[in-house]
């Protein structure tokens, strides 16, 4: 296995855990994902011919882990959304709701 392969599991593995976070309602932090990404990408360009296959197969993999964290997000994000349009019609509901002291 070489090092490339080895970062591409590693990653595959950390988006696992993210995924499963989130879908539990937990907020992570995804900055610089991108970054290694581009990094992988590049490193599997430079492995020797022999790799190219394990490689690939590895990539589609990530892709799969990649659009699987990006559809949990999606749906956090909705959920987040959600809550705060429920919460901003209370305080509105509240703020002319006839004042039960004022009775």
């Amino acid at each position: 296995m070489t090092a490339a392969t080895a970062d591409l599991d590693l990653v595959s593995a950390t988006l696992g855990t993210a995924r499963a976070a989130i879908e539990t309602g937990d907020l992570v932090e995804m900055s610089g994902l991108d970054l290694a990404v581009a990094e992988l990408c590049a490193a599997a360009l430079q492995l020797p011919p022999r790799h190219h296959g394990r490689a690939a197969r590895k990539l589609a993999r990530l892709a799969q882990d990649l659009s699987a964290l990006a559809e949990a997000l999606t749906s956090q994000r909705d959920a987040l959304e959600h809550m705060a349009e429920a919460e901003a019609r209370q305080r509105a509901a509240d703020a002319y709701a006839p004042d039960a002291a004022q009775s």
